[in-house]
């Protein structure tokens, strides 16, 4: 019986321990955290496959074509970033992995209701709703003792569904949330949004008896010889510092970089200052350290197109896995806009592509022109909308928020140029007023106005004007999302190549450990997720033959 080392239980691990068991492998998942899901755990728990059969069975219509020339377009600012045959085998196989998961009782698929791609409908090829799937709220109950051993995202609100969201008016009107029922479902433990798919992942696992050695770290591959000959196996290090060989064939999927602070300097051109991650802390690019001694290399992107949030950091932390970062989606709302250290606007502040791009487009000097940035709001927005886990009109947590009277005292204390920020407020409201955003086109992207927009203000659910006192200032970061600027390069079926496009035998890397290069630099919100778990699928099936 052939044995299959996975490394790494995120969905892109899990999806290939899964496929591989059930193809007759023997199988062991190694992760080096104590609990397992990875970045997926902590998501939103989209996944985005076009033509798909769940939202074939509800009656919307799409095509592989259209998928596919939705990717290609996507990817058309850099066009060579798109390894074509990459992208149809992704979008084929994303189909084919999506039924198989569901047929084998591992998940029940969702469509995420009424949620557009987000260039809908500027780009070729874009749905209006159908791509994004999510799982069925899933019972934590049925994990049993492994319960303790799932991470669970201090991001979302776990226990409760899109469709319930959206018909509360969304993430913008939470005082308007069935609170009582997020009570019940949280005592008991339905799990929803990325933390219900790693739940249904990891029970799929457990139920075919795949072996699972939670704070193993890799920490080398075993070579079969020279590095003509592939891959044997990996060596382990407990976290009782007992060192373990395995022997197999090695698909890794340990996500992104990241928490390597070397990696993270090297990839993404965000100074420590300014970044962060959403991510759990134990996605540190083992993948790119491991494969270098075996003749990998690491493919890279530009950093604007890793899908960076923004966001801010906290001093008090939900659990051991919480590193405080938090992605912020309040910028999106109405009656706040972002600026740079000079106090203007630089960018559509409601899209997060939009400001990663232009936050890290290379100044004269080559520095990143538009870091750092800060938020800007007003008391109208603290009482509609709060921040994070602050309700709308509580105080904000100590020490992240400054508040002054006035726009110029909110300059002075945020170290801003106060004719700039004065100038920039006079300039905004002015269009706020009129619900039109002409510089920077803010609230013009469907996808943004639908899932992090106030539906309830009109004409622009993302447009409002900042004049009622006190007003408010916070220097944001720039946060990783376990979605990677540079990976391990592989190919077809997550095959990992050397520099030189030659096959490394018995290695595979896939997910958010692998390069993008199913998508280039084009990015849509659920493309993670969706890779890692093809990805993780294909990899088991060319190991298992």
């Amino acid at each position: 019986m052939a044995h299959v080392i996975v490394v790494g239980a995120g969905l892109g691990g899990m999806s290939a321990a899964i496929t591989a068991a059930d193809h007759g492998a023997d199988v062991t998942l190694v992760e080096k955290a104590a609990r397992v899901g990875g970045a997926a755990a902590y998501s939103g728990g989209q996944v985005w496959v076009g033509a798909n059969h769940v939202a074939e069975r509800i009656g919307l219509q799409d095509s592989v074509e259209a998928t596919l020339a939705y990717i290609t377009t996507a990817a058309a600012r850099e066009a060579a970033s798109l390894d074509t045959a990459l992208a149809e085998q992704w979008v084929s196989a994303a189909r084919e992995a999506t039924r198989y998961f569901e047929e084998v009782g591992v998940v029940s698929w969702q469509v995420v209701p009424d949620y557009p791609d987000y260039y809908y409908p500027q780009l070729d090829g874009s749905r209006a709703a159908g791509r994004y799937l999510t799982g069925a709220p899933f019972d934590g109950t049925s994990l049993a003792d492994e319960r303790d051993h799932l991470l669970v995202s201090p991001h979302f609100p776990v226990g409760i569904t899109y469709p319930e969201m959206f018909a509360w008016g969304g993430m913008s009107s939470r005082t308007a949330w069935n609170w009582e029922l997020v009570r019940q479902r949280r005592e008991a433990d339905v799990l929803t949004f990325g933390t219900g798919i790693a739940a249904a992942f990891f029970k799929g696992v457990l139920d075919r008896g795949v072996r699972v050695l939670r704070e193993h770290a890799v920490v080398d591959l075993l070579m079969a010889g020279d590095r003509d000959h592939g891959v044997r196996g990996v060596r382990c290090r407990s976290a009782s510092g007992e060192s373990v060989e395995l022997d197999g064939t090695v698909i890794l999927a340990t996500g992104a970089h990241d928490w390597s602070a070397e990696l993270s300097r090297r990839f993404t051109g965000i100074p420590p200052d300014d970044g962060g991650s959403v991510a759990p802390p134990s996605l540190t690019g083992d993948a790119i350290v491991l494969t270098h001694s075996a003749g990998g290399s690491a493919a890279t992107l530009p950093p604007w197109a890793a899908p960076v949030l923004p966001g801010y950091r906290l001093n008090d932390r939900t659990g051991p896995a919480d590193t405080g970062y938090r992605a912020c989606f309040e910028h999106c709302l109405p009656h706040t806009f972002l600026v740079n250290a000079q106090g203007e606007r630089f960018a559509d502040d409601s899209f997060h592509p939009a400001i990663v791009a232009a936050a890290l487009r290379p100044d004269a000097s080559g520095a990143p022109a538009n870091l750092p940035f800060f938020m800007i709001w007003d008391e109208t927005h603290h009482q509609r909308y709060g921040l994070g886990a602050t309700m709308p009109g509580q105080d904000y947590p100590d020490g992240l928020v400054t508040s002054a009277p006035t726009i110029a005292g909110l300059a002075g204390a945020l170290g801003l140029p106060i004719a700039g920020l004065e100038a920039t407020t006079r300039r905004f409201n002015e269009q706020a007023a009129a619900g039109e955003d002409t510089d920077f086109g803010r609230g013009s992207n469907l996808s943004v106005r639908r899932f992090r927009g106030d539906w309830n203000h009109r004409p622009n659910p993302c447009l409002g004007p900042v004049v009622e006192p006190p007003f408010f200032g916070m220097r944001m970061r720039l946060l990783n999302t376990g979605i990677a600027a540079a990976g391990v390069r592989a190919g077809l079926f997550g095959r990992v190549l050397t520099e030189d496009g030659d096959v490394i035998d018995n290695l595979y890397a896939v997910g958010e450990c692998s390069d993008r290069a199913a998508a280039g630099v084009g990015y849509n919100s659920g493309y993670s997720l969706s890779r890692a778990m093809t990805y993780g699928y294909l990899a088991a099936l060319d190991a298992t033959g």
